[in-house]
């Protein structure tokens, strides 16, 4: 049986998906939250992650909540978080380097290191832990690496529903040298290295190119038809 997660990000692409009933066609799936896609979900992710200290700092109280709830928190070993209350909050070891040792994602012994990319985006370090965990099929939404054009700063997909604390979000130069996306994109290549392990970039305007990229419908149906087998 097939091992099978969702991943919402924070691009905008996720709008077509909210104007197709996402959240009820994706309703009792598992699915994860990077950094504010939890606020806007109208259920509990399945887990919440998180990669910079500046968002647990200015959303300490949801995070408390949401694991109080049952939903276990994710998040990059960071120093600072050693000393506050965060052991409610599994670390992760860390690593820029495009180097991949197989499915468990970075292993230099003793522990695990998962790849955040060179920019050390949550996007990075929630798939390279899903892979470590071994699922298998792995869709990804809002992965969009930044818009479709530099002057475009309608960035993200909940940047108009909530205040959001974030140097990434209004800014296309996050992603954007001018009028090229970052090399950095090539990032996810990494991936490609993983055997028998299906990504779908549910995202048809996605800068990111390593992986099949799936329309809204074409996800509801592999989900709908997945959830039939199982």
């Amino acid at each position: 049986m097939s091992k099978t997660c969702i991943l919402v990000g924070g691009g905008k692409s996720v709008r077509t998906g909210i104007s197709s009933n996402l959240w009820e066609e994706i309703k009792g799936q598992e699915i994860w939250s990077l950094n504010y896609a939890y606020k806007l979900m109208p259920y509990l992710p399945t887990r919440q992650c998180f990669v910079d200290y500046n968002f647990f700092r200015n959303n300490e109280d949801d995070l408390h909540d949401l694991a109080s709830k049952g939903v276990p928190i994710h998040a990059k070993k960071n120093s600072k978080l050693n000393h506050i209350d965060s052991k409610f909050i599994k670390q992760y070891n860390t690593v820029r380097q495009k180097v991949f040792r197989g499915r468990t994602a970075l292993v230099e012994p003793p522990e695990a290191h998962l790849f955040v990319g060179t920019m050390g985006l949550v996007g990075c370090f929630s798939l390279s832990l899903a892979i470590a965990e071994g699922y298998d099929i792995i869709y990804l939404l809002g992965y969009d690496f930044g818009v479709t054009s530099y002057t475009d700063k309608d960035t993200h997909w909940y940047q108009d529903k909530i205040s959001v604390k974030s140097t990434g979000v209004g800014n296309p130069n996050v992603y954007w040298n001018k009028e090229t996306i970052k090399k950095e994109v090539t990032d996810f290549d990494v991936y490609l290295q993983v055997p028998d392990l299906k990504i779908y970039n549910v995202s048809m305007l996605s800068n990111i190119n390593a992986f099949p990229k799936i329309t809204y419908q074409e996800f509801y149906k592999q989900v709908k038809d997945a959830s039939k087998s199982n």
